[in-house]
């Protein structure tokens, strides 16, 4: 069955309606909707099967007395202006919802539906108080006709908090009857991007920027939101690209001391006698080229605020001295000076080096060791926290997807896991690089698990499975003493299951343990209820 839409102008009179729907019936035409034009015509939607049948109702139609016209239409009216009304929503940058007077939804746009992660068909009907929170401002809208502007929002969709700013206006009949809403929502990190470019601001990461799900991550943040009301030392340790810089600026942000500097510098990126000016300043006549009037150091730029030592392990005995002077006594004298400045600052340190081996061979002092060292706090690797990996795929995708004004993409399942399976020893800084270059070289809507391995030095998992099973101790068994062993399948079993498990703890999917086994995700999942292997992978 076609489709077919026709308008039909005539000059109206009694009836006349009554002769152009007798003219369908007479022809058997579906009729699908019909629409009344302001100008003495209508359109008429409709379906039949043969072009014949279509052509007769045309000569019936032109028959009727007062039709002065009939032609063939792409679409109905209605059908335009919806089209147009998508159009103009699609077009600005802001994401639009619409509910009606029952708070349904009833218009969304492409950016809403981006903030939201959903489609417009999951949206379209559904309730907006089961998409936003019970006291968003759009549902008090409709009901008090009150209007909000700019009202900071966050809700939780799946594993996603969606962070934005809402800003929401009744519809009103002609009658002053409220009979909708509308609201324009603004994703709160980019509003954060735009207040940065434009105020050339930068916005400090809190702890709600973090994403992970693992316990480790979980108990870590727990800990750092106590400590960071207190004005302690604090000692980050971690491996290279955990994020330790990230975890400073959290602190600072989350304490009582947000509203001053935050002041960052590597120990490394400057030599001894450069970084001691950068950290203490100068007096005029310091050096050759100092500047006129001398110049505050970042302890003094940082007063009243944090200052983060990146790296604290790297700096010279020299240095090592001069600072825990300044932790013991919180004063700092300038380079070329004698006058001593107060300063009331907040250290926090970080180091990837392990500090204990360097007290050891004396290359870190220990009384400067026991000062930094008053809140120890370790990033586990990624290694460690793999469940944290999915979420931070999808929130570098987005941050490099922007940084490259490239539309989102998505991993596939299979790239997803082997991701999941790499040991990452550069951490989070390796991850996000290697999405980056994947992002670069591929133009594809969503990330394959080719493109991964052929754009990136990952390896594919059944290339890394190796079998000891004597080194693991599987085999190894005493005889009995009466001789009697137990029956040969009930060994077999037993090593199986344990093969099972060991591979199941390395690679936490079906499909992949499968794959390294030589066996199907079928096979596994059956294997694991025949030996009640309490495990439940990801397909």
């Amino acid at each position: 069955m076609q489709e077919y839409v026709i308008q039909i102008d005539f000059i109206d009179y009694p009836g006349l309606g009554y002769e152009i729907f007798k003219r369908t019936e007479q022809n058997n035409i579906d009729k699908i909707a019909m629409e009344v034009l302001p100008k003495h015509g209508m359109v008429i939607k409709f379906r039949c099967g043969v072009d014949s049948q279509v052509e007769k109702l045309m000569e019936d139609l032109t028959s009727v007395v007062g039709v002065n016209s009939l032609k063939f239409c792409a679409q109905m009216p209605y059908e335009e202006r919806e089209h147009e009304l998508r159009t103009i929503l699609n077009s600005v940058s802001e994401g639009i919802l619409a509910i009606d007077k029952e708070g349904k939804i009833t218009h969304v746009n492409e950016v809403a539906c981006k903030i939201f992660y959903c489609s417009p068909r999951e949206l379209i009907g559904l309730g907006a108080e089961e998409l936003l929170t019970s006291n968003s401002p759009i549902l008090d809208t409709l009901e008090s006709g009150k209007t909000y502007k700019l009202r900071e929002q966050k809700v939780k969709i799946a594993e996603r908090t969606i962070h934005y700013l809402m800003s929401s206006v009744a519809v009103k009949n002609d009658q002053g009857k409220i009979i909708g809403a509308v609201s324009t929502i603004k994703d709160f990190h980019q509003v954060e991007n735009i207040i940065s470019r434009v105020g050339n601001m930068h916005r400090l990461t809190t702890f709600d920027d973090i994403v992970y799900q693992s316990q480790k991550m979980n108990q870590l943040i727990a800990s750092a939101r106590t400590v960071a009301k207190s004005s302690s030392t604090i000692l980050l340790r971690g491996e290279s690209g955990t994020g330790k810089e990230l975890f400073a600026t959290a602190i600072h942000a989350d304490g009582p001391r947000y509203k001053a500097p935050f002041i960052a510098i590597n120990c490394t990126a400057l030599a001894d006698t450069l970084l001691e000016s950068e950290l203490f300043g100068y007096d005029e006549g310091a050096f050759t080229g100092a500047l006129r009037g001398g110049k505050r150091g970042l302890f003094e730029q940082a007063n009243g605020g944090t200052l983060f030592l990146d790296e604290i392990g790297e700096i010279t005995h020299r240095l090592q001295v001069k600072l825990l002077r300044v932790l013991q006594e919180g004063v700092i004298r300038r380079v070329g000076g004698n006058k001593e400045i107060p300063i009331d600052v907040r250290i926090i340190a970080a180091t990837h080096r392990n500090l204990e081996d360097l007290l050891e061979k004396g290359e870190f002092r220990r009384d400067l060791y026991y000062r930094l060292n008053v809140i120890p706090l370790t990033i586990a690797p990624l290694r460690e926290r793999k469940e944290d990996i999915p979420l931070l795929v999808q929130r570098l995708i987005r941050k490099i997807c922007e940084k490259l004004d490239k539309p989102e993409v998505r991993l596939s399942k299979e790239s997803l896991d082997l991701f999941m399976t790499q040991e990452w020893p550069g951490n989070v800084r390796q991850l996000e690089n290697t999405l980056e270059r994947l992002l670069n070289l591929t133009n594809a809507t969503e990330i394959t698990s080719e493109h991964v391995l052929t754009w990136t030095d990952l390896r594919d998992v059944t290339s890394q499975l190796t079998y000891k099973i004597e080194g693991n101790n599987i085999l190894q068994f005493e005889l009995p003493s009466d001789g009697q062993c137990r029956p040969l399948k009930d060994i077999v079993a037993e090593v199986e299951k344990e093969v099972i498990k060991k591979v199941l703890k390395k690679y936490p999917s079906s499909r992949l343990a499968g794959q390294a086994l030589g066996v199907s995700n079928t096979t596994i999942l059956n294997k694991m209820k025949i030996h009640k292997i309490m495990h439940y992978p990801r397909r």
